[in-house]
């Protein structure tokens, strides 16, 4: 039996010995402790107006507040706590306040709002003075510390154990954005978000998934009227603030996010889906190998106590995303992800690697190899999603000029007829890249000829993609 299956035996061994009983008495010591940490945080941040952190009088409150963040790190290996407007959740367990105690929860989410944080992640036990440290920072004027995380980072100085997440916004189950999102900054946000969690897997610190889900969320809304820009992202240039890895998540996330949402999968599926693309390659983070990542993945998360159902798809996901079509007893969400991660690496360039394979000709491959590799079900809904020749594709037409494709399939009459920028014309002269046209709407006269290999031709599909839907690292900052 393969290490793989080894590891699925024992990943369903433990599922079943977790039990329902099991998560609510960690979901109670967890509400019971992240209360009581929460209370003694704010508590000694208001000595520290009152006290210099040598007085006696901050003994006992470091004291406790390091035996209760110690005690909860033996538990769960890490610790985040986010603020969500007036609630708190102590990894991802929502924390139980009274009214007469909501005054205390206000105060603490105002201690840190003033620094433009929603949140800390204490990724190990903290000393009594470095719990001191934090509490002094925290409570310094806005004056003395600046503004925003960065500067409460720098006053904080070299606790490592301790970091600041930003502030985030949860919409209740309903409720609609009265202004649409740019996906533009949308991406850059999750942009920011795959950075910042591949340097913690990278350092051996536990992920949090709560700001990967929010950045998730406004992914799922700002995609649905923009497949096109989407599912063009292998072919995007590289952003200069992140690395290949790092982009590679976030277009694997938006391209599983695209198939989910042509599947019919509802926005709490979505949900999950999202951040288990996002965490799919996290054993890449700690040094594995396309043979040892899945292993190392697993490890990685399971070291977060807990079986929550987003929890369980995760660790399926990584266990699973590279195995052979095996019907239903692969996850779906790793049939999803297995389809476009390949696509994402056949067609991407990377720095000191070959140029990826055009798109068509990627899709063909991966064709081929329906039913034995890739669900077949699942490919053909990914096929008609990206067209026969997906965003990116180089083509000639038929009077000789060349274009690239900016849009996917869009539907069954357009499938074959995508929307094109012009980059050659017909006497070889260069194209500004900037006239595009619809090839359904003029298919009486003009059609692709033949796909063309952009590497070859010294073509920069990015720049076109660029003029097209707007360079990334130009958007404004969310």
């Amino acid at each position: 039996m393969s290490t793989v299956h080894t590891m699925q035996r024992g990943l369903e061994k433990a599922l079943h010995r977790a039990g329902l009983a099991d998560d609510r008495e960690l979901a109670g010591r967890v509400r019971d402790e992240g209360h009581r940490l929460v209370f003694l945080v704010n508590g000694i941040v208001r000595t520290s107006r009152l006290y210099q952190s040598d007085n006696a009088a901050f003994e006992g409150p470091a004291r406790e507040v390091a035996t209760v963040l110690k005690g909860l790190i033996d538990l769960l290996g890490a610790v985040h706590i986010v603020c969500v407007e007036e609630h708190i959740y102590v990894n991802d367990v929502r924390l139980r306040v009274r009214p007469p105690e909501q005054p205390v929860i206000d105060s603490f989410v105002a201690e840190l709002d003033r620094h433009n944080v929603g949140g800390l992640s204490f990724h190990a036990a903290l000393s009594a003075d470095a719990v001191k440290a934090l509490a002094g920072a925290l409570a310094a004027p806005a004056g003395q510390t600046g503004h925003g995380r960065s500067a409460l980072a720098a006053a904080l100085g070299g606790i490592a154990e301790v970091e600041l997440t930003g502030r985030y916004r949860f919409r209740v189950k309903g409720e609609r954005r009265a202004v649409k999102l740019a996906l533009g900054a949308v991406m850059r946000r999750g942009a920011t978000v795959a950075t910042e969690a591949v340097a913690n897997l990278g350092a051996n610190r536990l992920p949090n998934p709560l700001p990967v889900r929010r950045a998730v969320i406004d992914l799922v809304e700002a995609l649905r009227e923009n497949v096109g820009r989407a599912a063009a992202g292998p072919m995007r240039r590289r952003v200069a603030t992140m690395g290949a890895g790092d982009q590679h998540l976030l277009t694997v996330t938006n391209l599983a996010l695209l198939l989910g949402q042509a599947l019919g999968l509802d926005d709490a599926a979505l949900g999950d889906l999202g951040v288990a693309a996002m965490m799919h390659d996290v054993g890449y983070a700690r040094g594995g190998t396309r043979e040892t990542h899945e292993g190392l993945g697993l490890r990685m998360l399971l070291r977060q106590r807990g079986f929550h159902e987003g929890k369980v798809r995760r660790l399926r996901v990584v266990l699973e995303h590279h195995l052979p079509f095996q019907g239903e007893t692969t996850s779906l969400f790793a049939r999803i992800i297995h389809i476009v991660d390949d696509y994402e690496v056949l067609t991407s360039s990377r720095p000191g690697q070959l140029p990826g394979i055009p798109p068509p000709t990627a899709q063909g491959a991966m064709w081929a190899a329906r039913g034995t590799t890739y669900d077949p079900d699942l490919l053909a809904v990914f096929a008609q999603l990206m067209g026969v020749y997906p965003p990116g594709s180089l083509l000639e037409l038929s009077d000789g000029r060349w274009g690239v494709s900016v849009s996917g399939g869009r539907d069954p009459d357009r499938f074959a007829w995508p929307v094109i920028r012009i980059v050659r014309e017909a006497d070889g002269r260069a194209a500004s890249g900037r006239e595009e046209i619809d090839l359904h709407a003029v298919r009486d006269r003009l059609r692709p000829k033949r796909v063309l290999n952009p590497a070859s031709k010294g073509v920069e599909i990015g720049e076109v993609l660029d003029l097209a839907f707007g360079p990334l690292d130009d958007e404004e900052q969310p």
